[in-house]
């Protein structure tokens, strides 16, 4: 059996806990470096701000690379962006592709129940 990637979809959420923010809950204050403390804890993460047409037609091959170098050799990214930012970046597996799976159940979507 593969290994078992295990993250969240996004890491950069530095509003106050009560808004949705991470900071006080999981980063320990506003001037923790997010990405490189997140990927401490968990070995992937979804970059969800890339799935969005402002930003995704805002990314750079400097601004990936960076976030990359901020993380572990092995960490991985579930990154939507535009081909010629990947171009010759190593490929994850031996047919050059990681599948990400994203589950997903309809009552993660509330507040409650």
């Amino acid at each position: 059996m593969g290994q078992f990637l295990i993250g969240c979809s996004g890491w950069n959420y530095s509003d106050a806990p009560d808004k949705g923010g991470w900071t006080g809950v999981f980063y320990p204050d506003k001037d923790t470096k997010r990405l490189r403390y997140y990927s401490q804890f968990f070995n992937t993460v979804e970059m969800d701000s890339s799935f969005y047409e402002k930003f995704y037609s805002q990314m750079t091959k400097g601004t990936f690379i960076g976030m990359v170098r901020a993380t572990p050799e092995k960490f991985q990214f579930s990154v939507k962006v535009p081909e010629t930012i990947t171009h010759g970046l190593p490929a994850g597996t031996s047919n050059g592709y990681d599948y990400p799976v994203e589950f997903r159940h309809p009552s993660w979507g509330t507040e409650g129940p």
